[in-house]
């Protein structure tokens, strides 16, 4: 029976209980027997066709580990609760049964893992242009693109433009954003999003005309599931997401080359940034005056403008020069907020 269940979770699309006794090297009618035991124990379907496949959203995956992979798991969990602040029924589930294998070591920490359940399950319902109840779906269908390796069409918010736009995607993969407390969709763009029309069944383009684009879940407003295409994966370039986020800030990612960002910490704040690996590429140079030069290469520096921001007079930006005089333009726009006078400004500076 472990055999069947192997099998059949290396062929999503199925075989038929004579395939599976010709290639287990048993008569059909133990097949038959073993396919009856089986099925209140697994979520076996069976085609029109006779064909059996397993329904890869209820099954149930058993794994072993050890009291410290299950913490790890855990402060993974936390983080997610973070971020995640919609219901999310599939994370506190996930959860419980963490706390109820980690019961048979850490009766204390399993109470912990389940105090992160229900944390996650009281969150509000949402509002605006995601409730809980439709970003819950959205999540699941994406989840079912991902692993059926299925396009979809999307209708997104566009904030910037105050408008709906949809998007014929590849989905690669779902990215928290920390800072941004969302999660976001990376997806491989077909080009063949149709503004006017927008209508299912628009023949997708060829993927050489595509390219990567990022989504915001929560401004996602429908999504709809197009059929499965293990070709349309293998035709984009996958290879190069884990060089993009690698030079990311947090998720923004372009086709552009790395900008080098330098800033200048204060002396106040110098072990502060010091003690802490803010990006994957920064280098630091203490200074005499005990301040230390921060260096790093990043895709979108903007991204990263707001805690550049955070630290306060206790920064100085000193490349790229863009980003200097925006930093500027916000200190003379925080003095008009603070100095009542003209005089009292100039003072000031």
């Amino acid at each position: 029976m472990q055999q069947i269940e192997r099998l059949l979770l290396d062929h999503p699309d199925g075989l038929s209980r004579s395939e599976i006794a010709g290639r287990l090297g048993v008569h059909r009618s133990t097949i038959g027997r073993d396919i009856t035991s089986l099925t209140p124990i697994l979520p076996l379907q069976e085609s029109d066709s006779g064909r059996l496949f397993l329904d890869k959203k209820g099954y149930l995956t058993t794994i072993r580990l050890t009291m410290f992979e299950l913490e790890a798991l855990h402060l993974a969990a936390r983080l997610f609760a973070r971020v995640m602040k919609f219901p999310f029924p599939h994370a506190s589930a996930a959860l419980r049964k963490l706390a109820d294998a980690q019961g048979r070591v850490s009766i204390r920490l399993a109470d912990r893992i389940r105090e992160t359940a229900e944390e996650i399950e009281r969150f509000p319902s949402g509002s605006g242009h995601q409730p809980g109840v439709r970003y819950r779906a959205i999540m699941e269908q994406l989840g079912i693109a991902i692993t059926e390796y299925r396009p979809i069409e999307v209708t997104h918010y566009s904030r910037n433009h105050d408008e709906d736009r949809i998007y014929r995607l590849v989905p690669l993969t779902l990215e928290p954003h920390h800072e941004g407390r969302s999660v976001h969709l990376l997806a491989w763009d077909l080009d063949s999003n149709n503004q006017t029309d927008g209508k299912p069944g628009i023949p997708l383009h060829h993927t050489s005309s595509g390219r990567f684009r990022t989504l915001k879940i929560e401004r996602i407003r429908k999504i709809i599931l197009l059929e499965p295409d293990e070709g349309l994966l293998k035709a984009i370039p996958v290879e190069k997401i884990p060089s993009r986020l690698m030079h990311a800030w947090g998720i923004w990612a372009g086709d552009a080359p790395p900008v080098q960002v330098v800033l200048r910490f204060g002396p106040a704040v110098a072990d502060r940034v010091s003690e802490t690996l803010w990006h994957g590429s920064q280098t630091l140079e203490p200074q005499q005056d005990g301040g230390v030069i921060w260096n790093g290469a990043v895709t979108e520096p903007r991204e990263m403008y707001p805690w550049i921001r955070g630290w306060g007079p206790d920064v100085e930006v000193i490349e790229p020069s863009w980003l200097r005089e925006e930093h500027r333009q916000d200190f003379e726009r925080g003095l008009e907020v603070y100095c009542e006078s003209k005089r009292e400004k100039e003072t000031f500076v």
